[in-house]
């Protein structure tokens, strides 16, 4: 058994409790997606994540493997907080994990404070704010390929012309030579 001491590490974006992996710098929350960098003095070693993953206990007694499966109730817990209604989500967090009291008002207090962010808006006003520049630029692609289209029109149309009369002066001095 390894001397070795879960700490809690939590998003920097939602609160969520992050299981890094043994051995590895960064990890991913599992709730928000996130990109977190672990402090070298939190890091797991490689072995112990072998053994960790082996007991199924995360932090504070929480099964990570069970906790992935409480991602809506997480959710919703997150929603509660930024909606103001700490005392509910505090509530949530502690139905399904093991967490103090304190860590859980620590960590829906985090959470309300957290920005939302609505994605869709945000797209919708990125959209509209390419939209003239877009169809600007298919515009132009429209009138260079019309305009390229014409040019190897015309070129194809004059090489021609030099083929014909190629074989007509051919034709013309081969036929105008032969005496009858």
């Amino acid at each position: 058994m390894s001397d070795y001491t879960m700490k809690l590490i939590k998003c920097p974006s939602c609160g969520g409790p992050i299981d890094p992996p043994g051995g590895e710098s960064t990890a991913k929350c599992p709730y928000c997606g996130s990109a977190v960098i672990i402090p070298e003095s939190l890091r797991k070693p490689a072995s112990s994540s072998q053994q960790q993953s082996s007991s199924g206990a995360g932090m504070f007694g929480i099964d990570m493997g069970s906790m992935m499966g409480y991602g809506a109730q997480w959710s919703q817990v997150v929603q509660l907080a930024q909606q103001g209604k700490k005392e509910e989500a505090i509530q949530k967090y502690m139905s399904f994990s093991s967490v103090s009291e304190a860590d859980a008002r620590r960590t829906v207090e985090g959470l309300s404070n957290s920005q939302v962010y609505d994605v869709g808006a945000y797209a919708s006003s990125v959209a509209s704010a390419y939209a003239p520049m877009v169809a600007s630029y298919t515009d132009t692609a429209k009138k260079i390929t019309a305009w390229s289209f014409g040019f190897s029109c015309l070129i194809t149309g004059f090489i021609m012309l030099v083929i014909l009369i190629i074989v007509g002066a051919t034709l013309w001095a081969t036929f105008s030579s032969l005496s009858f």
